[in-house]
């Protein structure tokens, strides 16, 4: 083989390889991840390109302020931007809730490794972190999203998440 086949080879298997290793992660979080139920507050958008799908929210991006950590209330106020954080959960009545945010990863348990955006005041007036999971959307057949909506509007929606290492992805969404 000469040196300009191989380097056409080359050119020519490194975005295969390149591709194939942006799958590894999110694959091996599906095979070896712990399945864990997460309460929706979802939305019912549709996309043009890409069909169908459900916009979601959780209850768990919505983190009353006492549970966030000072120092991680320090890093935000010193960069103004979003902070990667660490969002401990707890599993209460069969669906994970947030128990501390912090921004050491923690040693042991189920945590989800997110953005907090910014702290303020929710719907209610009560201080809430505002973080980010990039959960925030489930495909669907075309035209199968009405009983999700529904579902979504009675609050009887749970995501079914698998989770590795703090990193997430949406497998499911449950009607209860």
């Amino acid at each position: 083989m000469n040196k300009r086949t191989k380097q056409l080879l080359l050119a020519c298997a490194l975005p295969v390889l390149i591709l194939l290793g942006m799958t590894v992660k999110p694959i091996y979080t599906v095979l070896k991840g712990e399945e864990i139920k997460l309460q929706t507050k979802p939305v019912d958008p549709s996309d043009v390109f890409r069909g169908d799908y459900v916009a979601l929210g959780y209850e768990a991006e919505e983190i009353t302020k006492n549970l966030v950590d000072a120092d991680v209330i320090k890093e935000l106020n010193k960069r103004n931007t979003g902070v990667r954080v660490y969002v401990s959960l707890v599993e209460k009545e069969g669906i994970h809730v947030p128990e501390q945010v912090s921004l050491r990863e923690p040693k042991s348990g189920i945590y989800l490794k997110g953005t907090l955006q910014y702290i303020g005041p929710n719907n209610l007036e009560k201080e809430v972190a505002y973080i980010e999971y990039s959960l925030d959307k489930y495909f669907i057949e075309d035209n199968t999203g009405t009983e999700l909506e529904k579902a979504a509007a009675r609050g009887d929606m749970l995501a079914m998440v698998k989770v590795k290492n703090g990193y997430a992805i949406l497998t499911d969404l449950t009607v209860k």
